[in-house]
């Protein structure tokens, strides 16, 4: 549940979300225990250490409801674009940056062209001061340990995630070349013609088939992940460390989720290192490329379970549980059940966690939110073994424990 504002927004009343509580009743009456609450850094600090009230409050009265909901909260440092500048994120005097920005058909595709947000990108990713002499990933770290010191304790709160995928600034054309390359060389075709067709919504659909070949699509993310590793190791890794320490001085319990780069979100392997924490949790996401389109309903289950089976392999290597922070994007099309279901019984057999993005005004309607209403633990007396869906019939096996309650389900 995300209100990112608009770009250029900086006041509160800006980021409030439009559900009410009788949205929240809803959800809670479909058996969700679990809610990630977008924070954007330009609605807490519009101005350098000035934290706003008004919009602390408002995050404090929805942990407040959706504890009486029965819902746990996971606070997300949201941003897309990096800036609220572009598009949501950073507040503008965080944002260094003196190029033009320029909108996409498709807006993530700014990552890949806007010099904009790759110099704002590059500076937040060097550290660089803004203009009270702090770096802005230092005051990025303070904002936290400010929310942090806001909210630990609350009932509500299970824990932070850092940040919202964390994307490179100016190597994205690096990684995005290698891929389009990667891509030519595993087909055999010529790579301007697949960077031309991934740039036309039919073609670039057509494209998309041939990663059905699950070797072709493993074979392109082995050929780039060296790439992504050296951004994770060498930029992200030691700004996550930073903002741990800062969240660990004010609440040394909560969960601290960790994504991965927004490249890994297509089926590159993330080359994270692990965040020394003993709470630390992964957090992937995962779409197929059909995400953002009007092709929604032709996503693959073969493409998606490519990526969220790389995401299995980050997991084992890192060994920490997995919340998938985002999957789905459906909005109010149909026929989505199936990939819907595909994806859930995928989660269900690695015994991740989810939430699902997102939260919209007509949720309660859409097919969406139909398939995510199904049975689903919630507490085991003893240690789960497996549980599975199977169109009304739901099975569960565990080795029974003493304890002091019984499994929920």
């Amino acid at each position: 549940m995300v209100s990112k504002g608009r770009p250029g927004s900086h006041e509160a009343r800006d980021f409030v979300g439009a559900w009410t509580a009788d949205d929240i009743a809803n959800l809670a009456a479909r058996g969700f225990t679990l809610v990630r609450l977008g924070m954007i850094w330009a609605a807490v600090e519009p101005d350098p250490r000035h934290y706003s009230e008004e919009y602390l409050t408002w995050l404090g009265e929805q942990l407040d409801l959706f504890h009486e909901h029965g819902l746990g909260v996971i606070l997300d440092a949201h941003q897309d674009l990096y800036s609220q500048s572009f598009g949501d994120g950073a507040p503008a005097w965080a944002t260094l940056a003196d190029s033009d920005f320029q909108t996409t058909d498709l807006w993530s595709d700014a990552y890949l062209t806007s010099p904009a947000v790759h110099q704002a990108l590059d500076a937040f990713w060097a550290n660089a001061q803004g203009p009270t002499g702090v770096g802005v990933q230092d005051s990025f770290a303070a904002m936290w340990a400010h929310v942090a010191a806001r909210f630990a304790g609350h009932p509500a709160l299970i824990g932070y995630d850092i940040l919202n995928e964390p994307t490179p600034g100016t190597t994205s054309q690096e990684i995005f070349g290698a891929i389009i390359g990667a891509f030519a060389a595993a087909t055999g075709q010529d790579p301007d013609r697949v960077a031309a067709e991934f740039m036309d919504l039919e073609m670039k659909l057509s494209q998309l088939k041939r990663l059905d070949d699950v070797a072709v699509h493993r074979m392109i993310g082995d050929t780039v992940a060296p790439l992504l590793a050296a951004f994770e190791k060498n930029a992200v890794a030691p700004m996550m460390a930073r903002v741990a320490d800062a969240i660990r001085a004010a609440d040394p319990d909560s969960l601290l989720l960790r994504e991965h780069s927004y490249f890994a979100n297509l089926g590159i392997p993330s080359g994270q290192p692990p965040l020394e924490d003993a709470s630390c949790v992964y957090s992937p996401h995962g779409y197929d490329l059909t995400v953002d389109t009007p092709a929604i309903a032709l996503s693959s289950n073969i493409r998606a379970g490519t990526i969220f089976e790389r995401h299995a392999e980050t997991q084992k290597r890192l060994n920490v549980p997995v919340l998938v922070g985002e999957w789905g994007a459906f909005g109010d099309a149909t026929g989505v059940e199936d990939h819907a279901t595909f994806l859930l019984d995928t989660f269900d057999t690695f015994q991740w966690s989810w939430t699902y993005w997102c939260w919209e005004e007509n949720f309660a309607d859409s097919e969406a939110a139909n398939s995510l209403t199904r049975p689903r633990p919630l507490a085991f007396a003893g240690n789960a073994i497996s549980w599975q869906v199977d169109g009304d019939s739901f099975t569960a096996e565990w080795e029974g424990a003493d304890g002091s309650a019984p499994s929920e389900f």
